[in-house]
């Protein structure tokens, strides 16, 4: 091979190759201000989605609280029945404008599920006011009432706790000697379960008698 077709195949592999530099460069600039962009939009969406579900998770509290009495007496108007005091939570997660798509499956699934699974709670509380005959204590309405919403507002608190880790958002944890909402739900839950055991044991000892 002359000298001719040697430098001419040099000056050929030294454009190419100045081409492809060129294009890497510009692939890994954009690479890494979309990586940032990316960065910076999932922090603005879990800021955002986590103060939703901290929302979500008091009102969640306030039902799971609320015994149908106020004062220590039943709320209804005739100061006889028990009746709800708080209204039901709500949870618009597609209200809020992020790009929801910037989430894993495994966070962004359970989030968009809270909706339904209120929906479902909803149905399924008309459905004991339809058909129970506890008069005037509803008891069985209440402890489902309560006890589902303490669990979603524990699902509202964990799925929050996962948004910040994800992000790179300080973790929150409550102080020894602080009040803790999450305990407070998990109160509600075995107050109920308790209650739920003493009914199955009462109405297994004295089956005549299923007074509570």
């Amino acid at each position: 091979m002359d000298a001719g077709n040697i430098s001419a195949i040099i000056s050929a592999a030294a454009v190419i190759s100045g081409v492809i530099l060129g294009n890497l460069s510009v692939a890994v600039k954009e690479y890494v201000v979309g990586r940032r962009t990316r960065k910076k939009d999932t922090v603005y969406l879990a800021i955002l989605v986590v103060s939703h579900l901290d929302r979500l998770a008091n009102d969640c509290l306030d039902v799971a609280e609320d015994d149908g009495t106020e004062y220590g007496q039943p709320a209804g108007s005739n100061g006889e029945q028990y009746v709800p005091t708080t209204a039901p939570p709500e949870f618009r997660p597609l209200d809020i404008s992020v790009d929801w798509k910037l989430l894993p499956r495994d966070l962004l699934y359970p989030i968009l599920r809270l909706p339904d699974q209120l929906d479902q709670l909803q149905s399924r509380l008309a459905g004991i006011t339809k058909y129970e005959c506890d008069y005037p204590d509803h008891t069985e309405y209440f402890w489902v009432r309560r006890r589902e919403h303490a669990d979603l507002g524990l699902q509202a608190i964990g799925l929050a706790q996962k948004l910040r880790k994800h992000s790179g958002l300080p973790i929150e944890e409550p102080k020894p000697s602080e009040w803790s909402r999450e305990q407070g739900l998990r109160d509600v839950i075995k107050y109920i379960d308790d209650k739920r055991e003493a009914y199955r044991r009462q109405a297994l000892e004295n089956p005549l008698d299923l007074s509570f």
